[in-house]
């Protein structure tokens, strides 16, 4: 019983709770939650940052699946576009992974955090 309720777990829990959330209602960002808090949590352990990023989109594809049939529910779906646009992120999702394993992390971080600014500073605007 104590170790459900250890202070990692606890703070696992929150920020996933957290993470489902903006995942929800803003359709991103769950994912870099989990990837900064998994990261924290294992900072004196020797886990491989590419295994943080697997797990975390691990987490994300769930979270995203549920999500997605509330939206389907309540009819917020644009069909057309989605059914445009899947395959080719699909395939795009299978060439990522693959390539996680071959691109020095440093590269993949910087990548990922020209990304997230320009997002962000494309949101701030929009």
């Amino acid at each position: 019983m104590k170790k459900i309720f250890s202070k990692n777990n606890i703070i696992l829990s929150v920020s996933s709770a957290v993470s489902g959330m903006m995942n929800g209602f803003a359709g991103t960002g769950g994912g870099i939650i989990l990837y900064f808090v998994l990261k924290f949590l294992n900072k004196n352990k020797n886990v491989n940052i590419k295994d943080i990023m697997a797990t975390t989109i691990s987490a994300v594809i769930p979270m995203s699946i549920i999500s997605s049939i509330i939206y389907m529910i309540k009819g917020k779906m644009i069909y057309k576009e989605l059914l445009t646009y899947l395959p080719a992120a699909l395939i795009g999702g299978i060439i990522g992974a693959f390539l996680l394993e071959k691109l020095k992390f440093k590269f993949v971080k910087k990548l990922f955090s020209v990304m997230i600014i320009y997002a962000g500073i494309r949101m701030m605007f929009k």
